[in-house]
């Protein structure tokens, strides 16, 4: 026990460890911070590799990786609280001083306290100016505008002093590095905010787990335990991996993995995800899934991925960025030559006005505007069971004006029941069922599933048959005893069931038969037919039941002008009949899933936004090829799923939280950008003196500058922060 104490303990250690790292991985990896943000998180963060495709783009600001030489610094300094108690320490004597007469002695005494400012807190931002724009050339940053102002402002102070001048600027210098100083923090701590998600889903990851090997329970690490490994689950512990439940049963809080806030019943059969957590009972699953290949491992790196990718208007933010600091520095220049040489103000004005104007433009409120939103709206939506692939999906889904549907699996259960079952002439309903079910119980199709289970309720045994192939959009077929079963659809046949001569090898139903599947297509039942080579064995009827709350979803996105198609591989009339249950009036039936993702192209080619929606087994094609595929997941399916969006919980009322919260996003998105250009444009013009004729000096002083970016950028957090809140 001393031993497996001891590996706990070590084991606690490393996902402190694992944690930490994922949370700084989020607050540099993910774009949703600046050069200046990068004082607390920079002494661990570990190198970021940029996903494909977005290789070199920096959001105008250096995003490179941590340099030995700062790391070096930060280990003598890595309290970002300490860096502050000294900044305020030296400066606020230094800001007394200028109220005080000035002598000698003085102003000296003012050049010992600055100094130690300038080079404590100000080596940061000179090692990171210097990494980015004279050793990488990456280009200018927003440490060029901190770098440049204070570095001017203490230069010219101090060659004043030596020459014996009374004009010094010690304290904007001092004050513009210990306001920025403390502006990285309160930003480090806000952004910290956004991990929450990942931080709460890395929690739910057990230590350890009872698991029964040679017929005895130990306790091991959850890290090594095996597929099908029989793990034991008592009252109010986490589950340890995916898996199967083999014996006993209980209810199970899903909710940080689905969203489902009722704990799910779970007895023999059912599937259990790992993280999730056993409520009252006692039950032992065989594991499916363990370590990375989790559905908890696949959320994690889903949602980190998913911060990596820009939304486009993001990118225009980028660009906007990259020409901004270059203007602020001809504003700068032109400004201050200005007052220089047209209004022949002093030397100290024009210093005075360069360095504000370059402390007030420092753009990183506007560099945070939006991967901030993207990233807060991203776990907002996770924490309702919505899983959100990637910042463009986000920001897309306020665009979409088509919604396509999946019918079954989608707007129905995806799990029909036999109805009807009518035997040609010949057969009885034993045989006819004997030989579907064992044609098709190699099959994943929901009707295929209604009709093994239909077998199985009547003690039907299976035959042993061979060859099987699923005819995508027709059935599939089967071989029995050198006998080929063919179960499928009654309209098409399938293109590679010839003889031998080429011609159809099967012989139609009888006609008077016809008149009967109207009747049960027009009830809503799909009708399946099943031949034994050439001779028509009868007509299985199979019904599905309409989703929960798919006739409400259906008419919330309705009243917002979207449009909404019916697409699906049914027949016209089963198709027709859910839909005018619905009120779709839009129906495209028949459609084999080769063709769906052409249907969704031609769509596109009209000028539509499109948004498919369906269950992810037959419609992959068209999810990939729609502007967003939303995917109803079933928890252990949601790493295989092809969508761009993933419903974790089968409640279509999701896909309305997804639009609410992709729409809000990118109305505080749009916001914050307002916001950020609009102070910009307004302390610019003031910072380079656009009221001195009317107060004949300067409204805007470096140390109200910095000021002003930390107001600046506490607006667009705090508007930011309202994305958290929001409620889907």
């Amino acid at each position: 026990m001393k031993k497996l104490d001891d590996k706990m303990l070590i084991k606690e250690s490393e996902d402190n460890e694992e944690k930490a790292r994922y949370e700084n991985d989020d607050v540099e990896e993910y774009g949703i911070t600046c050069d200046c943000c990068k004082l607390e998180s920079s002494t661990t963060t570990p190198q970021s590799v940029p996903e494909s495709g977005e290789e070199g783009e920096n959001n105008g600001f250096e995003q490179g990786h941590d340099h030995p030489e700062t790391n070096k610094y930060n280990k003598k300094f890595d309290n970002p609280k300490l860096l502050i108690v000294i900044g305020l320490a030296l400066t606020i004597p230094i800001v007394l001083i200028e109220f005080t007469y000035h002598s000698i002695i003085i102003d000296y005494v003012a050049l010992s306290l600055a100094t130690p400012v300038q080079f404590i807190l100000g080596r940061p931002f000179y090692i990171r100016f210097y990494r980015a724009v004279i050793r990488q050339r990456k280009g200018f940053t927003t440490d060029t505008l901190v770098v440049l102002s204070t570095g001017i402002a203490y230069s010219y102070s101090l060659v004043s002093l030596l020459a014996g001048a009374d004009l010094q600027f010690f304290e904007a210098s001092a004050s513009v590095l210990t306001i920025f100083t403390i502006g990285e923090y309160l930003e480090s701590r806000v952004i910290n905010t956004t991990t929450e998600s990942i931080s709460n889903l890395l929690a739910l990851k057990p230590r350890n787990a009872i698991v029964i090997r040679n017929g005895k329970e130990e306790v091991i690490d959850v890290d090594v335990i095996s597929v099908g490994d029989i793990v034991i689950v008592k009252p109010g512990e986490k589950i340890a991996a995916d898996g199967q439940i083999v014996y006993g049963h209980s209810s199970v809080d899903e909710s940080m993995i689905t969203g489902e806030s009722i704990p799910v019943n779970k007895s023999v059969g059912d599937k259990v995800i790992g993280g999730t957590i056993n409520k009252n009972g006692y039950f032992q699953f065989k594991a499916s899934a363990v370590g990375r290949h989790t559905v908890l491992a696949s959320i994690i790196d889903m949602v980190k991925k998913a911060r990596l990718s820009k939304a486009p208007v993001q990118r225009l933010a980028d660009k906007a960025v990259r020409y901004f600091i270059p203007i602020v520095l001809s504003i700068g220049f032109a400004s201050s030559l200005y007052w220089l040489f047209v209004a022949h103000e002093s030397i100290p004005f024009a210093i005075t006005v360069f360095a504000t104007v370059l402390v007030v433009s420092c753009p990183c409120a506007l560099g945070i505007a939006t991967p901030m939103v993207i990233s807060l709206g991203i776990d907002s939506a996770a924490k309702s069971g919505i899983l959100i692939k990637g910042g463009q999906y986000l920001e897309k889904l306020s665009s979409i004006d088509t919604v396509v549907f999946d019918k079954t699996g989608t707007l129905t259960t995806g799990k029909p029941e036999v109805t009807d079952v009518i035997p040609g002439y010949g057969y009885n309903e034993f045989e006819l069922l004997q030989l579907a079910s064992s044609a098709e119980v190699k099959s994943e199709h929901p009707i295929a599933q209604a009709i093994v289970k239909k077998a199985y309720e009547r003690s039907i045994p299976m035959l042993s048959v061979s060859d099987f192939n699923s005819i995508s959009g027709h059935g599939v077929v089967a071989s029995y005893l050198q006998n080929r079963i063919f179960v499928g659809s009654p309209k098409e046949l399938p293109n590679n069931y010839k003889d031998s001569n080429g011609n159809d090898a099967i012989e139609m139903f009888p006609g008077k038969l016809q008149s009967k599947i109207f009747d049960l297509e027009d009830k809503g039942k799909t009708v399946v037919t099943v031949y034994l080579e050439n001779k028509f064995v009868g007509l299985i009827a199979v019904a599905d039941t309409i989703r929960e709350n798919s006739k409400y979803v259906i008419d919330e996105i309705r009243n917002t002008n979207i449009n909404i198609i019916l697409m699906t591989g049914d027949n016209q009339r089963t198709a027709n009949t859910i839909a005018n249950k619905l009120g779709i009036k839009n129906v495209l039936a028949q459609v084999l899933p080769e063709a769906k993702a052409k249907e969704i192209e031609r769509l596109q080619n009209q000028g539509k936004v499109v948004a498919m929606i369906g269950d992810g087994i037959n419609d992959a094609p068209a999810l990939t090829q729609s502007d967003i595929g939303f995917t109803m997941g079933s928890g252990t399916d949601v790493a295989m799923s092809s969508g761009h969006i993933i419903l974790m919980k089968s409640d279509l009322r999701s896909i309305l939280s997804a639009f609410k919260i992709g729409k809000y996003s990118l109305k505080k998105i749009k916001q914050n950008l307002a916001i950020s250009f609009a102070y910009n444009v307004i302390t610019i013009s003031i910072a380079a003196g656009l009221f001195y004729s009317i107060t004949n000096s300067l409204v805007l002083t470096p140390g109200l500058a910095a000021l002003g970016w930390i107001i600046s950028d506490s607006a667009v957090f705090g508007n930011s922060l309202l994305t958290r809140k929001f409620a889907t």
